[in-house]
């Protein structure tokens, strides 16, 4: 993007001449400066770069790995490494929450999650390689669909969208094993259902999330604990004011499992109007039969308030199988 172009962005973003809490001026501020940072670190690089530098570009990376590919391959180049040649950014994008499509015991409460994350400053970047912190920087999108399944027009009953802008830290140095970790992730987050009129949800929250994750080499069990908090920024104060009763304030995530095996996880949380719980259960398919690769068995038990926007103030109860790709 050009600087001519940059400015008429921003310009844009500030003529918008519609009434806004100082909250929100300030999250499009945020979103300015992080905008401004991406360039100043794109033209400190290309400045930066002393000549003869070892850190290669991107593309050249891309290029590098198709060589690869031709010179090891006796068969012609697959499809996918064909694609990946004009891809050069495409190990920035990684998997966030979990991916997966469930049927619920009431085919009305079924329900299906995509996620990706995106990292946002190149890890090789002369910069990045100077001033570590800055591959943290990440933006990531989830969807979260709730179908009906049992109507004949088997419609979608709310679906939530929430792009996310966040940072996560490196390993926290803790004095414990070099197979526990310590991270610390925070980031402004955005959720709406897309409707019109009275079914309009959307609100936006600030969050702190520290994570520990401990791994035995040996077994391959993993256990993961992550407290989080967050507080509400804009949130809609027309359809959706007492959101905060439903969802709280506060949300507990509890994860244990072997790495190719069973995994069991947990989401308790507490606000005004009462408690809330997520129990999800995946298993790899291959472990049953040889043939099917790639998937996991998922069972999940909610017992819970705001699960949907569209239905924040109902309490949903469901128990749904499936499979997901991602865990």
């Amino acid at each position: 993007m050009t600087v001519s172009k940059s400015f008429l962005c921003l310009f844009a973003i500030y003529s918008q001449k519609r009434k806004s809490s100082v909250i929100k001026y300030f999250m499009r501020l945020f979103i300015i400066l992080f905008i401004l940072f991406q360039g100043v670190v794109s033209f400190a690089d290309a400045v930066e770069s002393p000549p003869g530098s070892t850190v290669k570009s991107e593309t050249s990376k891309a290029a590098d790995d198709f060589d690869r590919e031709d010179e090891l391959s006796p068969h012609y180049l697959s499809f996918d490494s064909m694609f990946t040649l004009y891809q050069p950014f495409l190990d920035h994008v990684s998997a966030y929450k979990p991916i997966y499509f469930l049927v619920g015991a009431d085919p009305e409460e079924s329900k299906f999650q995509f996620s990706f994350k995106y990292r946002l400053v190149n890890p090789e970047s002369f910069l990045a390689e100077r001033y570590r912190f800055m591959d943290g920087f990440h933006f990531a999108y989830t969807q979260t669909s709730y179908w009906d399944l049992e109507s004949s027009s088997m419609p979608f009953e709310d679906t939530s969208y929430k792009p996310e802008l966040f940072y996560i830290s490196s390993n926290i140095d803790t004095g414990l094993s070099r197979t526990s970790g310590l991270f610390f992730q925070t980031g402004i987050k955005h959720e709406s259902n897309g409707q019109g009129s009275g079914d309009s949800r959307n609100t936006n929250f600030l969050y702190a999330n520290p994570i520990f994750i401990s791994y035995n080499k040996k077994t391959t069990l993993g256990f993961m604990l992550s407290p989080k908090a967050w507080i509400y920024v804009d949130n809609n104060e027309d359809s959706n004011d007492d959101l905060p009763d439903y969802r709280g304030y506060f949300d507990l995530e509890l994860k244990c499992g072997l790495a190719d095996s069973l995994v069991v996880s947990s989401n308790l949380g507490w606000a005004k109007k009462g408690g809330s719980v997520t129990i999800n259960a995946t298993y790899p398919l291959n472990r049953i039969s040889a043939g099917i690769s790639g998937l996991y068995l998922h069972v999940q038990y909610v017992n819970t308030l705001a699960e949907s926007l569209l239905h924040y103030d109902d309490r949903t109860k469901a128990i749904r199988i499936g499979v997901s790709i991602i865990r």
